[in-house]
């Protein structure tokens, strides 16, 4: 069961357009799990809604809504083929899938236990990638320059302050330290939002830290 979920705040940013392209990956993979934010979104755009209802027009152009009508049909008329996805994305929500290029992900291990695949969403504020931790298996020890948004796609991981489900939605600040660590018998699949890179706080501090680049994209 979702335990952990976005504030209001994000959500209505989210429901008004606000947000960067990698938050907004990350409130809709959680609004896959949740119905309650789901339905906090709903009521949050129906309040905007009734707004630009009631707010004073604007005069617009003879031809605009020919214009909008015309780019309607040309979208129309070329529909896009669906790319098929690996074995490894397949559970995982569509919106999620189809921000995978290909609908492969490009998985490179870190450590034994943990892989990542950086995911282009076209933006320099935040980077955007899945991580995958084997089952029984650990991250390292680290804590962060920037905010991290992560979200539980599969299996479950706990770490110092908690136990965290599929659809979870947590926030880490500036500072805080923490080591996830997958449930025993499934492995875990986290999208997360990077602001800044983490810095190894544990005993491979030394090994990994200069890897452990930046690369919004």
């Amino acid at each position: 069961m979702v335990s952990k979920h976005p504030n209001i705040d994000l959500l209505s940013e989210y429901a008004t357009g606000g947000l960067t392209p990698a938050q907004n990956a990350t409130i809709s993979a959680h609004l896959h799990y949740c119905a309650r934010c789901r339905d906090h979104v709903r009521s949050l755009e129906e309040i905007g809604g009734w707004m630009v209802e009631h707010s004073e027009k604007e005069p617009v152009s003879d031809n605009l809504l020919d214009a909008v009508l015309a780019r309607i049909d040309a979208s129309a008329a070329c529909p896009t083929e669906t790319e098929p996805v690996a074995p490894d994305l397949a559970m995982l929500p569509r919106s999620v899938q189809k921000l995978v290029p290909g609908g492969r992900a490009d998985w490179r291990p870190l450590i034994s236990s943990l892989e990542v695949a950086q995911i282009p969403c076209g933006e320099t504020r935040f980077e955007l990638s899945l991580h995958r931790i084997k089952a029984g298996g650990r991250s390292f020890q680290h804590d962060h320059k920037g905010l991290e948004i992560t979200v539980v796609l599969r299996g479950s991981f706990s770490d110092g302050d908690g136990v965290y489900q599929e659809g979870d939605f947590i926030v880490r600040e500036p500072g805080d330290v923490h080591m996830p660590i997958a449930t025993q018998n499934e492995e875990c699949v986290c999208l997360s939002a990077c602001e800044a890179p983490i810095r190894l706080t544990g005993m491979l501090t030394r090994v990994l830290n200069p890897f452990l680049g930046f690369n919004p994209a």
